[in-house]
């Protein structure tokens, strides 16, 4: 059974938590923050010491009600269908949709800059989870700028996919926490980082490793 209470006070604490998502899918495990906690030191731990694409997270459904769209439809819209439509090794189609700055960020790529970024984007999030559609697109719109430095991924449902986006945004709501949350891949020299080595960064930093499959046994158990 997943500690649900412990990951909740990590994640409200502004502490990372590791997912690993399964050694038949990408074997690969990602360091997740909790958005509304983001700051500029959390960008700093992502980046030294998971070192994958920070991204920000949020549902579909949210995604769509402030009209997003993923990056592959707009490029097929484009006319660039030759580059959409291939799937990499581990299975899934890709959850990108824009990637933004918010407007008040001086280059988009610092750490202060890219938490600023995710922190309005968590507004938008709970604007639209909160009823408020037209205020979240308003402020959507009239406050963030594309391209940017920051991805947003659109979270597709366990349902559907079981990427560490899904099982990020899902962990929040097991949590009781709003499905709103930052990403990256953990990697090494060589590449991902090995199950193993994640373990002992968890215990370095003060946090845990949790399985995929055990997030999916807890969802699937409140779906009953």
């Amino acid at each position: 059974m997943l500690p649900l209470e412990q990951i909740r006070s990590l994640l409200m604490d502004g502490k990372p938590v590791l997912i690993f998502d399964s050694s038949s899918r990408e074997n690969e495990v990602d360091m997740v923050f909790y958005a509304p906690k983001i700051d500029s030191h959390s960008i700093t731990t992502l980046r030294k010491i998971a070192g994958g694409l920070i991204c920000y997270s949020m549902p579909r459904k949210v995604g769509e009600a402030i009209g997003l769209k993923y990056m592959d439809e707009l490029l097929r819209e484009l006319g660039y269908g030759d580059l959409t439509g291939k799937v990499l090794g581990y299975g899934d189609p890709p959850n990108f949709s824009l990637w933004v700055n918010h407007k008040d960020v001086m280059t988009g790529i610092r750490d202060a800059d890219r938490a600023k970024t995710i922190k309005e984007l968590d507004k938008v999030v709970e604007l639209v989870l909160d009823g408020q559609v037209k205020e979240a697109k308003s402020k959507f719109y009239s406050e963030f700028i594309s391209p940017g430095h920051v991805p947003i991924l659109l979270g597709r449902g366990l349902d559907v996919r079981r990427g560490h986006t899904e099982l990020s945004l899902s962990l929040a709501e097991l949590s009781g926490l709003r499905p709103s949350t930052v990403i990256a891949e953990m990697l090494d020299d060589s590449g991902a980082l090995s199950k193993e080595d994640a373990r002992k960064v968890a215990a370095r930093i003060g946090t845990m490793l949790i399985d995929g499959s055990s997030i999916i046994e807890e969802w699937l158990a409140r779906k009953q």
